[in-house]
């Protein structure tokens, strides 16, 4: 490889650098996903490296930064300076014949950190980690942080899912490095008169998002509430939805490359209705892809823009300015940088310019110069930034395809880039063990004995890395420990399944620190993956490779979660794990995840994962069950979600097509105990329990033939009614009212009989306890739900004639 000679002179004090292109996508506030027209739910996640003069390398890369550089792709995040991969502003009426749009290039996921949240320590220490923005303390979800701290940041994004008010601290940090688009005037004075702006654009990273914060931001009479909201896929849209909300900025999130409306829902005609947005003194700007707009926004044609962005020169100069870059000017006028950004849209130069950052900010920690225009310094940030750029693809295909590679070489560079340049206890055992995982069958995973073969440092040297002191590794630049991992995924396919594996089982071999931060460096990289693929097959390999171990399940659960809140991604994984709930050959432990990670994202899309989590119980597999309960009864708990998970459960009991999932949902509630051993959802007075409750029961009555939840649930319920007397008319009572409660006599003698089976298997269950009483209680309500039934008192009529 190739690679601009660093000097070695001792590090510079480490300097601060700006937030990074991936951190402004993903600190994106995630939306709801639940019909727009609904109230906004409460807040409640080449030549021979031995030989060659080796290039001097920067300082190791660690997880947290590594995680923030996407070495194979282009930002395409639309929470970026300027706007519009189209610089046509006019918005028009919007045909039905537009060709669909192309998926934007992937991005990373990084959420907020908690507002405590330490800041990484300093590139100065020698540690390779990127110091912390200036701007605000940000965690990257995926850095080196105990699972805890990650469940925090994702809590708080899933809070602006809900359509919670955005922090203004957030907002700020969002608009930071904001770049006026062309057309900003005409865009605000639209907002202004019309209440109602929709900016329409191809690609994520057209600055649509920012704009938008923008817009919402400098209204007059400030300042105001912004909230975030994202729909469900199919889901309608009324106007009617943000009523009642004083003075709101809001952002209707329709990006997602897989979302789409029904075109009968006449979305553009309720753009145009703002009866309800005068009356509140609110601003709605609605973010669109060009695709959807023309199939969706006739009617609305004069309230629709591309923001035109700034030029890219013009974007990344500023955005090296703002990052404190000495000799930004120089850089953003270097022919070699000016020609890479001629095509890109906004984020795409955000990318860049951060890529370059990070090379500038690595050369001066690693060898104390300067890169004062024509220095080796200079010449060499930009080599570096352009590698980087562009994946180390040249690079690594020249050393990969250098005729003495061998086997051995390649595992050590793989293996060194799953460490992420960490220190690598009994490296070539760990070599052999991968050599075996791969299946291979010559001996190159055999170390010579003695001093044979090559050492640690000939080992470094062949992978273009810098050994230090300590055992770390420095690589050549930015994003190359990513890159050497997703070479080798599209390299070797069909070695991916064993490598997830080993990966999975290294991560459980090194112990709970290490292999922690094995886990979690390996979650950006999948989805990076999946943002470039838009294939879920990686994704999911992952996830269920870490799902079989407890000490690791956590990663398969935050792995999916930070895929579903990607607004690119979100549909697409969605999607996928409907179809693994469904698919026969998908493992019980990644079911019991998916569990975990429905519940995770319930409080901002209450009725579909409460769906998702009601079809997830219907699981005949090991702890499945047992998992959608917990989950269930973790959401009932909170008082802020049980009105929603109780109004969305009783919505579905009268909807045919959701009853089932609702009955599985239901039953895994009523088996929850309180402290005191009662059943959760029995009222505490002497009142009659809730009409949902016995409509919960009813539904689950009418299935075919009782579950093995239901049977459960039941017990649970006779057994308090046999132990606590004072219960007793309150449960009898209730299961008697969900079999004859209603008018209509459909289903009677359906549900009659399925609480017949559960009453006498409840009865002859292997429990020689109180077997007297609970006889007692069974011989009741047997009598009292005939005693119940309309029809008795005339069927004795009928005996008594006949003489029976």
């Amino acid at each position: 490889m190739t690679q601009p000679v660093f000097d070695k002179s001792p590090a510079g004090p480490a300097e601060d650098l700006p937030q990074s292109v991936d951190e402004k996508d993903a600190r994106q506030p995630p939306t709801d996903s639940g019909t727009f027209s609904t109230r906004v739910p409460s807040p409640s996640p080449a030549p021979d490296p031995a030989a060659a003069t080796h290039p001097a390398a920067y300082p190791a890369h660690t997880t947290a930064e590594l995680s923030k550089v996407s070495p194979v792709r282009t930002e395409d995040t639309d929470s970026t300076p300027g706007a519009g991969a189209r610089d046509d502003a006019s918005g028009g009426e919007p045909t039905r014949d537009t060709q669909p749009e192309t998926p934007g290039e992937p991005t990373a996921v990084i959420l907020p950190a908690t507002a405590d949240a330490a800041a990484p320590p300093s590139a100065a220490d020698g540690s390779g980690e990127a110091p912390a923005s200036p701007t605000g303390a940000y965690a990257d979800v995926h850095a080196d942080t105990n699972h805890g701290t990650m469940i925090g940041q994702f809590f708080e994004a899933v809070e602006r899912l809900s359509g919670a008010p955005l922090p203004p601290q957030w907002v700020d940090r969002e608009l930071a490095d904001y770049v006026s688009v062309k057309n900003e005037e005409e865009l605000a004075r639209r907002l202004r008169d019309d209440r109602v702006v929709v900016l329409f654009a191809d690609h994520f990273g057209s600055g649509r998002s920012t704009t938008a914060l923008r817009l919402l931001t400098t209204l007059p009479s400030q300042p105001r509430t912004l909230r975030r909201i994202r729909r469900e896929l199919g889901d309608a849209f009324s106007a009617e939805g943000i009523r009642g909300h004083k003075r709101t900025g809001w952002i209707l999130d329709l990006r997602d490359p897989d979302d789409g409306i029904p075109a009968t829902c006449d979305f553009g005609l309720e753009l145009r209705h703002t009866a309800d947005l005068d009356a509140d003194d609110s601003h709605l700007v609605v973010l669109i892809s060009t695709r959807l707009w023309h199939q969706i926004g006739h009617g609305a044609g004069h309230l629709a823009r591309t923001p035109t962005p700034p030029a890219q020169t013009t974007l990344f100069a500023a955005l090296l300015q703002s990052a404190g870059i000495e000799h930004a000017k120089d850089f953003a006028a270097d022919h070699r940088l000016t020609e890479q950004l001629a095509n890109l849209r906004p984020g795409q130069v955000k990318e860049h310019a951060q890529t370059l950052i990070r090379a500038e900010r690595h050369y001066r920690n690693a060898t104390g110069r300067g890169t004062d225009p024509g220095s080796p310094g200079f010449e060499a940030v930009v080599a570096a930034a352009a590698n980087a750029t562009s994946g180390w693809m040249d690079v690594l295909a020249t050393w990969h395809s250098h005729p003495q590679r061998t086997s051995y070489d390649r595992n050590y560079l793989l293996l060194t880039a799953v460490y992420g340049g960490e220190p690598i206890d009994s490296v070539h055992t760990k070599i052999a063990s991968l050599s075996q995982a791969f299946d291979e069958k010559e001996p190159a995973g055999a170390r010579p004995k003695g001093q044979q073969g090559p050492g640690l440092i000939q080992l470094a040297r062949q992978i273009e890395a810098d050994p230090l002191p300590d055992g770390r590794l420095r690589f050549p630049g930015p994003g190359f420990a990513e890159a050497v991992v997703r070479y080798f995924w599209r390299d070797r396919p069909e070695l991916i399944t064993p490598f997830t594996r080993w990966t999975a089982k290294l991560c459980l071999d090194l112990g709970k620190e290490q292999g922690t931060q094995l886990a979690e460096r390996m979650i950006p990289w999948a989805l990076h993956d999946l943002q470039a693929s838009r294939s879920t097959k990686l994704l999911r390999q992952v996830a269920d490779d870490r799902a079989q171990e407890d000490a690791l399940a956590p990663h398969a659960h935050d792995l999916i979660v930070a895929a579903i809140l990607d607004p690119q991604t979100a549909q697409l994984v969605k999607n996928a794990a409907d179809r693994w709930t469904g698919q026969p050959d998908t493992s019980a432990p990644l079911l019991r995840t998916l569990a975990h990670v429905f519940q995770t994202l319930t409080p901002a899309q209450p009725a579909r994962m409460l769906r998702r989590l009601g079809t997830l119980a219907s699981s005949q597999k090991p702890g499945v069950a047992d998992a959608v309960g917990d989950a269930l009864n973790t959401l009932f708990s909170s008082e802020k979600l049980r009105p929603q998970v109780r109004q969305t459960l009783d919505s579905w009991f009268t909807d045919q097509a959701l009853q089932h999932a609702a009955a599985s949902a239901f039953v895994h509630l009523a088996a929850q105990r309180d402290p005191a051993g009662l059943p959760v959802l029995l009222h505490t007075s002497d009142a009659e329990a809730a009409p949902w409750v016995v409509r919960g029961w009813r539904t689950t009555l009418e299935a075919e033939k009782p579950s093995p939840a239901a049977h459960h649930a039941c017990a649970v319920w006779l057994d308090a009614a046999t132990t606590r007397p004072d219960t007793t008319e309150r449960i009898l009572s209730t299961l008697i009212r969900s079999v004859h409660g209603v008018t209509s006599h459909d289903l009677r003698g359906q549900r009659y009989l399925n609480l017949v089976r559960m009453a006498e298997r409840w009865l002859i269950r292997d429990d020689t306890t109180r077997h007297h009483d609970r006889e007692h209680i069974h011989t009741m309500l047997m009598h009292r739900t005939k005693q119940a039934d309309p029809h008795h008192s005339q069927h004795d009529r009928e005996d008594a004639s006949t003489g029976d």
